[in-house]
């Protein structure tokens, strides 16, 4: 169903101009008084978000007022301070450590039963199938291999944890949006924030090893280990732009993953 369905269907009162991204449809709305954002997905990868989210139910993540099928209707948080502009301006500490107050919200244990969502093997299979385009490719899928393999701390995750992903509520702080969904290590939720907001960000010199300890230590990880992740992550990541005939995104991931692996 179209945005403009859900604004009889759920009595909503447009509030903005509408925005279309690559997997779905966004509308500022209001409803019964509140600020909300209806959001209608275009994909069952979004869809599988929606089901993380309501099943965050609030907790650390924007609140769902309404869900049906593909559209959400969602507790509409504010898109300024932004985290990125706080990294590229020097304040990349203090977004470091509000991503990482943001996926404990996450990552908190509750007490009902996970979600079903896909788990982090099936996740890497772009990069299985990119293992045979170079030696980079083939080192991060080798990475990949020996952690999926031996999974700690396993739970639901975000799946898409960045600086663009966590926005800020003037009542309840910083919250996470846009889930991709999966479950697996809670490690793996780091390595995304290490590859943004921008990868020429990310491959300044020394900003990996401060931001990975920093991560590290406000998160209660094995340093290494994130690394690992971080090698893995981003040769996915390389992989996705590769499948997209993005070749210039592709070799800045791998560059990324080359520098995680040469910092274990």
């Amino acid at each position: 169903m179209s945005l403009e369905s859900y604004l009889s269907r759920w009595e909503l009162m447009p509030d903005g101009a509408a925005i279309r991204t690559t997997s779905s449809d966004l509308l500022p709305v209001r409803w019964q008084g509140r600020v909300a954002m209806l959001k209608v997905a275009r994909s069952a990868e979004e869809v599988r978000g929606h089901d993380l989210m309501v099943w965050l139910d609030g907790q650390g993540a924007a609140r769902v007022f309404r869900r049906e099928g593909a559209a959400l209707l969602l507790e509409r948080l504010e898109p300024m301070p932004s985290l990125a502009d706080w990294a590229l301006a020097g304040q990349d500490d203090a977004a470091t450590r509000v991503l990482c107050g943001a996926a404990a919200g996450v990552h908190v244990a509750r007490g009902q039963a996970w979600p079903e969502l896909p788990g982090l093997p099936h996740w890497f299979r772009s990069l299985e199938s990119a293992q045979g385009q170079g030696v980079a490719f083939a080192r991060a899928w080798g990475t990949a291999q020996r952690l999926l393999a031996d999974q700690r701390d396993v739970r639901p995750l975000h799946g898409d944890l960045h600086h663009g992903n966590v926005l800020r509520s003037p009542e309840r702080g910083w919250l996470v949006i846009d889930p991709k969904g999966l479950i697996g290590e809670r490690s793996f939720d780091f390595a995304n924030m290490l590859c943004n907001p921008a990868p020429d960000h990310a491959l300044r010199p020394g900003r990996l090893e401060r931001q990975s300890a920093l991560i590290a230590r406000e998160a209660g990880l094995d340093h290494a280990r994130l690394l690992a992740w971080v090698g893995a992550y981003a040769g996915l990541s390389a992989a996705w732009h590769l499948e997209e005939g993005h070749v210039e995104q592709a070799r800045q991931s791998l560059a990324i993953s080359a520098l995680a692996h040469s910092l274990l």
